[in-house]
């Protein structure tokens, strides 16, 4: 079975058919990572294909680590099971949330026909699994929700790993998303930093702000010293002193200093 569940070559059609029939579950390891399948029957399809991208983004989050635990793979039967899977209602772009060792996917059988076929497939796959890999080498099952760390580091360390530049647009547009944040009578919240209500409603610009942000933190102090703020959190530290003590100051300091560059446009 581990062979059937090797790399996709169907291309997702995007159709609107729910899938049904009685659960499955598949045990698939990767490159030394194991994994968890569970399925509805109607979507075996699915689950190769999801398989297929969980074999090329193993070797992407192995620079955070890799993964010490199983994770498992639940394929959601449509955008409605997703939301009650991770309890996040009214969030109509959402398609996948990951945890320590679990990733709840939105079945791409369900998925729009805009929403993009294997390519988008292996880019979301590889961003929830860099989640995974994040979480399992900062802590571990009973500590790395209570780590304090911003969405902008989780959400750009999956960004960059993916490889999803192309996808959030340049340094450019996030100019312009401050601009309106920046406004005198603006109310669209820094993207950087934003609550709840901006992450729901415009999501896009607040994963362009993520990625970019560790893009910035990635060329300015290197690789390493990012390993190391996931080191000290793994020693028990929570991210606002792991990243001090990594990178040498405080997150909302580099926080001040990447919008700086983004709003003087020091990018150009």
């Amino acid at each position: 079975m581990r062979n059937a569940l090797a790399l996709a070559v169907a291309v997702l059609s995007g159709c609107a058919h729910v899938p049904s029939g009685p659960p499955r579950a598949e045990d698939v390891a990767i490159g030394g990572a194991r994994f968890r399948l569970e399925y509805l029957a109607d979507d075996a399809a699915a689950a190769r294909d999801v398989a297929g991208a969980l074999a090329e983004a193993v070797p992407r989050v192995a620079r955070w680590g890799g993964l010490a635990a199983e994770v498992t793979v639940r394929i959601q039967p449509s955008h409605a099971a997703l939301e009650r899977a991770v309890g996040r209602e009214g969030y109509p772009w959402l398609r996948a949330w990951a945890r320590y060792r679990s990733i709840d996917l939105q079945s791409p059988s369900s998925w729009g026909p805009f929403d993009g076929g294997r390519a988008r497939l292996a880019e979301l796959v590889a961003h929830e699994l860099a989640h995974c890999a994040m979480y399992q080498r900062a802590g571990d099952d009973g500590t790395w929700m209570y780590k304090e760390i911003p969405r902008w580091f989780t959400e750009g360390l999956a960004s960059v790993t993916a490889g999803q530049e192309r996808r959030h647009g340049g340094l450019g547009r996030l100019y312009r998303d401050y601009g309106r944040a920046l406004a005198a009578d603006a109310r669209a919240g820094d993207p950087l930093d934003p609550s709840e209500a901006l992450y729901q409603g415009r999501s896009e610009e607040v994963y362009r702000a993520a990625h970019h942000a560790f893009a910035f933190l990635l060329a300015r102090y290197g690789e390493a010293r990012i390993r190391a703020i996931l080191d000290r959190m793994s020693r028990g530290e929570r991210f606002p002193a792991a990243f001090r003590g990594a990178i040498g100051i405080g997150d909302a300091e580099f926080a001040a200093d990447f919008r700086r560059y983004v709003v003087w446009q020091g990018w150009r």
